[in-house]
């Protein structure tokens, strides 16, 4: 399964990508808000990197909301999501069952966004999504690297650790790789041990894919393309919802029984991001 999600989000993130989420609702397992009944007509508009959000939800109780939220819209066409992931710090504080919460043009990175037609991932089902995220990442940053090492060969500026970070994210992937060896599939569940090395590689893995897209982003800023759009862009921005969900996959859906994974490894004190 690593080997099938890291291959497929080197070929086509962003394809892969809408394939996962309107195949799994990885979302199900958050507090969920409802739309007002009163006041039909959520929206949630394209935006650049995202969607906005705009109209009335009903949030969950207090007592049942954890750092994240989920705000379902309409479906607004085929193929389009109609479930957004949200920091609960962001919406109004709820004080009891139907507190209303008012949004204009809130902004979702796409990376947040899911359908709810999908199978529901539980709890449980962490390790799956974990797994898949990180190999679509860790696929995305390695077409990256080899879009730098095609444009280095032909001449153009290239940067000076291209090499390196390629290395490195191929280390990375041997040692994730390494972890799920001889194991049931995620899907089944993982050993306890052996989930929390996933739950240990996965974050380190998300850095490894930020420096190799920062290392690419930077080369896109320098290179003089004499106004043409540089090669690298589009695909950064393909596969921009991977990277945002990469960074947060652990927290999003951690493991069955833990609020936060942060939490269980370092203690309540550690603030989740937001």
């Amino acid at each position: 399964m690593f080997a099938a999600f890291e291959a497929a989000g080197h070929t086509d993130p962003a394809g892969t990508w809408q394939a996962l989420t309107a195949a799994w609702n990885w979302a199900a397992p958050l507090p969920a808000a409802v739309c007002h009944p009163d006041f039909p007509g959520a929206t949630a508009r394209r935006a650049p990197g995202g969607f906005t959000l705009s109209g009335l939800w009903k949030l969950p109780p207090r007592e049942e909301t954890g750092p994240w939220s989920t705000l379902p819209v309409p479906v607004a066409g085929a193929g389009e999501p109609d479930l957004f992931v949200v920091a609960s710090k962001a919406l109004p504080k709820a004080s009891g069952t139907g507190t209303v919460a008012r949004l204009d043009d809130l902004y979702v990175p796409a990376g947040f966004a899911t359908h709810t037609a999908g199978a529901p991932l539980r709890d449980g089902d962490a390790a799956f999504l974990w797994t898949a995220v990180t190999a679509l990442a860790l696929g995305t940053a390695r077409r990256i690297t080899d879009v730098l090492a095609a444009l280095h060969a032909d001449g153009a500026a290239s940067t000076p650790y291209a090499a390196e970070v390629a290395a490195v994210l191929h280390d990375e992937r041997l040692s994730l790789a390494a972890t799920l060896h001889d194991v049931p599939s995620a899907r089944q569940g993982l050993p306890a041990a052996t989930e929390r090395r996933l739950a240990a590689h996965v974050p380190r893995a998300g850095q490894v894919v930020q420096h190799a897209v920062a290392a690419a982003y930077e080369h896109a800023l320098t290179a003089d393309w004499s106004g043409a759009c540089h090669p690298l862009v589009s695909l950064i921005e393909a596969g921009s919802p991977i990277l945002q969900q990469a960074r947060y996959t652990t927290e999003l859906l951690p493991p069955g029984g833990r609020t936060s994974l942060r939490k269980a490894e370092h203690g309540d004190d550690r603030r989740i991001p937001g």
